[in-house]
């Protein structure tokens, strides 16, 4: 695979760009959310949600020293009373000028690092699966991310964003059935040769009974369909004593690690 880090990441940011621009303006004035370009990083902040996955400075060092940026980024969450933050560094020529800055700015590295998982589009897992997949329209926008919110226990309100998300183009959306009651969704987004899935969650009371198993599987078939070539897909890296069910089946869906990215948080 000729998959570069630069690759890998750049579809996951491209993605978030794509969120950040359909994002309600009443909602994002609600969350104090802002989004953009810093160096050659993307910097995402909701001050009113604590939760590392809108508060985040991503694919610093990977390209040029993005040093200041981290600087500004860490100022600008500080500045906004935004402790739950994190400063992301995958691995690339100036991931160590990142890190001494995030040193720096009194910043240590957080215990969960992200694995990032990627896998040719050859056949995906077939079969098996208890829970039904099926993509879904924007006529079920509303279904969708009530779906999801409650799967990763998000605030009611991030539903009127997550609806976006259907019938966007290049993205596709789909819901998880057990006994025909939608337990879980996942999204899909693709562009040129990549493909990434995120947006997966599944309700608490649903969890180990195939579901999201179910929906990688659907993903990447479809991922298969639209033409990609490389399939890209993160979670936290397993901590001890603690379960690592989405790890365990992203691996089991033919993804391997392709490297760990280390989070930067307040110590």
């Amino acid at each position: 695979m000729e998959s570069n880090v630069f690759g890998l990441e750049s579809i996951e940011q491209d993605a978030w760009r794509r969120l950040a621009e359909i994002m309600p303006p009443e909602l994002a004035r609600g969350i104090g959310f802002e989004c953009e370009p810093m160096g050659e990083a993307l910097f995402m902040m909701a001050a009113r949600i604590p939760a590392f996955q809108f508060n985040w400075l991503g694919g610093a060092g990977l390209k040029s020293d993005d040093s200041d940026e981290v600087g500004r980024a860490v100022a600008r969450f500080r500045a906004a009373g935004q402790m739950k933050f994190i400063i992301q560094v995958p691995p690339g020529p100036y991931a160590a000028h990142v890190v001494q800055r995030a040193k720096s700015e009194g910043l240590a590295e957080h215990p969960l690092a992200w694995a990032k998982f990627v896998r040719d589009a050859d056949e995906p897992p077939q079969g098996g699966f208890a829970a039904h997949v099926r993509e879904v329209g924007v006529d079920e926008a509303d279904l969708f991310a009530a779906t999801v919110v409650a799967g990763f226990g998000m605030p009611p309100p991030i539903a009127r964003w997550v609806r976006e998300i259907v019938g966007l183009p290049g993205w596709r959306c789909f819901l998880s059935e057990l006994d025909g009651s939608p337990v879980g969704g996942g999204a899909l987004f693709v562009r040129g040769d990549f493909a990434w899935l995120g947006i997966g969650a599944t309700k608490p009371e649903a969890r180990k009974r195939g579901s999201q198993s179910a929906l990688i599987a659907r993903r990447i078939s479809a991922a298969r369909r639209d033409g990609a070539r490389w399939i890209v897909t993160e979670t936290g890296v397993p901590q001890p004593g603690q379960p690592a069910q989405s790890y365990k089946n992203i691996l089991a869906a033919g993804f391997k690690v392709a490297y760990v990215r280390p989070n930067w948080s307040p110590a």
